[in-house]
């Protein structure tokens, strides 16, 4: 995964390195905290607070000191989720676009890891939109299916 660290906090650089060196994906490290990997995925990209029950169990699992990894999520602070979104006005757009640069990196780092280096295909995207009824309130539910294109070697 070639996502740039420098901007990422101590923690979240510990996490990626044992996480490349010991060769997992983070649906493994999902399983092992009881969250979803895309969730997982933004705690590494530091998108997301661990409780200290996280933060005990990726010790654990990455053979980090948990001290060392709690102190630095508690001087990193609570994650930086500011999104620059120019233009996006509409309240319906908006929260997607908000969406993709939250999650963007770690929905990126979860489909190579199941499909490789390649590509969504825009184009072929197809969108279903349904509504949930949550009490009430309702959801949107929306379901995106594309194409995956591999980068190919010549």
């Amino acid at each position: 995964m070639n996502i740039g660290t420098e901007s990422l906090p101590p923690a979240c650089v510990k996490l990626l390195h044992e996480k490349a060196r010991r060769k997992l994906t983070f649906s493994q490290i999902a399983s092992q905290l009881s969250h979803d990997e895309v969730w997982t995925a933004a705690l590494f990209y530091g998108r997301a607070t661990p409780t200290l029950k996280d933060i005990r169990l990726l010790a654990d699992l990455l053979n980090l000191s948990a001290e060392t990894l709690e102190e630095d999520f508690r001087m990193a602070g609570p994650p930086l989720r500011a999104v620059s979104v120019s233009g996006a006005t509409d309240p319906v757009v908006y929260p997607f676009h908000e969406a993709i640069g939250l999650y963007g990196p770690a929905l990126r780092s979860v489909i190579v890891e199941k499909f490789g280096d390649g590509a969504v295909c825009a184009p072929s995207i197809k969108v279903r939109v349904e509504k949930v009824p949550r009490g009430k309130t309702n959801d949107v539910r929306l379901t995106l299916d594309a194409a995956y294109s591999s980068y190919q070697s010549w």
